[in-house]
């Protein structure tokens, strides 16, 4: 079955941006279909747009109602079997089992409240009700975030089993193992191409290196033609003067035809080139509308007196009465960028939270570096919030610093104006980033900081800390992005 989106125009209310303009795809309900994009070029919009929340204009034919994913859960106090028949209304207990087996979740959880869940286990029960339905469209949203490396393997292995949904999602490795077709919205066109992330990629960097080429030959003619224009002019001008300003004492007689007759025979030439040069001028303006210019951010690191800023040993992460971790153990020297990982619920955001002294529940040897300067990103974007003047108030932050390192992520001048809580989640991890690589550590702290950014963001942030080469201890499941970024083994926290 096909899905047809025709002539697509849509604008948010207060905006003057649009958000589609005469955009149109045709797509097939059996892809297993991976929609990217830069962050706030439309993705979820789009999504949105197909569930009908909004009016636009253009049209758009869905065989099949469209089914939303993450579901918006009213009550998680209930049964997790209760929330999920809620979505779908026609499940038996073993088609809610089967799925769920098939996303290594035990079939207990449809017995316990659904808010005792953990957030893995709640994105694999919601993910698994969109495929118990045969009358629905899945919309997929972002189901990567604050899924484990061993979660996200197991919902790719999921999703490559099924036929016919649209996901949104940024991570390069995840897209790779488990869609067939991609679906790009780039700067003025969308394409809709067979392949996975890393086909989508190499078309998009051969267009980009053949534009960027044709683009730099055009500019070189443009200034030969203009050049060869003005001499012609010039020549013709002064040619066509002088036959009427010839001195008495020149001797042979002055061919006032044959002068004219040259003057105008450079004049026209002089105008043929002009001609091509326009034509070259508007060629050149149809080129690099989807190039996605990577501004280059930068960081100043801080130089510490010690070489050894953090160790810790015998530890153990505590909630209350529930040790969650225990055996953590690592040295963290300059200079060195290490990784924690785990499942989800090892405590892996605890120590990192604890070690900038924003909670307590690690216990055991630890042992700080006195005068370190620490940067941290929270993986939630909650206290994003207020104006952006407000946001630079209260984090001490250099204004004109923060907003050059936001444009360089291709934030956009009108956002700085815009309430902070209307922005994106990628756009409010952004400025998260932002405000981290505007002041100056010893140690960059950063806790899942790839959460909803666009793939784009994460190549930037890939250079940079190639480039700059700082100190970091993070939390990160994109596993293409650590490859890139560690120079230490990661640091495995296991089950208590």
């Amino acid at each position: 079955m096909r899905i047809s989106i025709q002539h697509l125009s849509f604008t948010y209310d207060g905006s003057y941006t649009p958000v589609f303009e005469d955009a149109s795809a045709e797509l097939d309900t059996s892809w297993r279909l991976a929609l990217i994009g830069r962050n706030g070029r439309g993705k979820t919009t789009l999504l949105r747009l197909m569930l009908g929340r909004y009016p636009y204009q253009g049209r758009m034919d869905l065989p099949l109602p469209a089914a939303y994913f993450p579901y918006a859960v009213q009550d998680d106090s209930l049964y997790t079997r209760d929330v999920l028949r809620a979505a779908a209304p026609q499940a038996q207990d073993w088609q809610l089992e089967r799925e769920l087996s098939l996303l290594d979740v035990t079939p207990d959880a449809l017995k316990r409240p659904f808010c005792t869940l953990s957030r893995g286990e709640r994105t694999k029960a919601l993910l698994s009700v969109l495929f118990v339905r045969d009358d629905v469209y899945p919309l997929i949203d972002e189901p990567t975030n604050h899924l484990d490396a061993y979660g996200r393997e197991l919902v790719a292995q999921y999703l490559r089993r099924k036929d016919g949904f649209l996901l949104v999602s940024h991570d390069r490795a995840f897209l790779n193992r488990c869609v067939d077709h991609v679906m790009a919205l780039n700067r003025s066109d969308i394409w809709v191409m067979r392949g996975n992330y890393d086909t989508w990629e190499q078309r998009f960097e051969r267009q980009n290196a053949y534009e960027q080429a044709q683009n730099e030959s055009l500019k070189r003619d443009i200034v030969r033609l203009e050049e060869s224009a003005r001499r012609a002019a010039a020549w013709s001008n002064r040619t066509e003067k002088g036959k009427y300003h010839v001195s008495e004492s020149d001797v042979a007689a002055v061919d006032r035809g044959y002068v004219g007759a040259r003057s105008a025979a450079m004049m026209k030439r002089a105008k043929a080139t002009q001609k091509r040069r326009e034509r070259a001028v508007e060629e050149k303006s149809c080129l690099l509308h989807n190039v996605e210019r990577v501004g280059e951010v930068k960081l100043r690191t801080l130089s510490h007196p010690k070489q050894t800023l953090i160790r810790v040993s015998d530890a153990r992460v505590r909630y209350g009465e529930r040790v969650v971790c225990q055996g953590i153990a690592f040295e963290l020297r300059q200079g060195d960028r290490l990784a924690l990982v785990g499942r989800n619920g090892a405590g892996k955001s605890s120590v990192l939270k604890a070690l900038c002294g924003l909670c307590d529940a690690l216990e055991g040897e630890v042992s700080i570096a006195g005068g370190l300067t620490l940067s941290y990103v929270p993986q939630e974007t909650d206290g994003v919030l207020g104006s952006m003047d407000a946001f630079v108030r209260q984090n001490a932050l250099d204004e004109t610093l923060l907003k050059a390192i936001l444009r360089n992520m291709d934030f956009g001048r009108e956002l700085f104006d815009a309430p902070l809580e209307t922005l994106s989640q990628g756009q409010k991890k952004k400025i998260l980033l932002a405000a981290s690589l505007a002041s100056p550590a010893h140690l960059y702290v950063w806790d899942e900081p790839l959460n909803y950014l666009d793939v784009f963001s994460r190549v930037q942030l890939e250079r940079l800390i190639q480039r700059c080469a700082p100190t970091m201890l993070m939390v990160e499941h994109d596993q293409m992005f650590l490859s890139r970024v560690l120079n230490r083994e990661p640091v495995r926290l296991g089950d208590a």
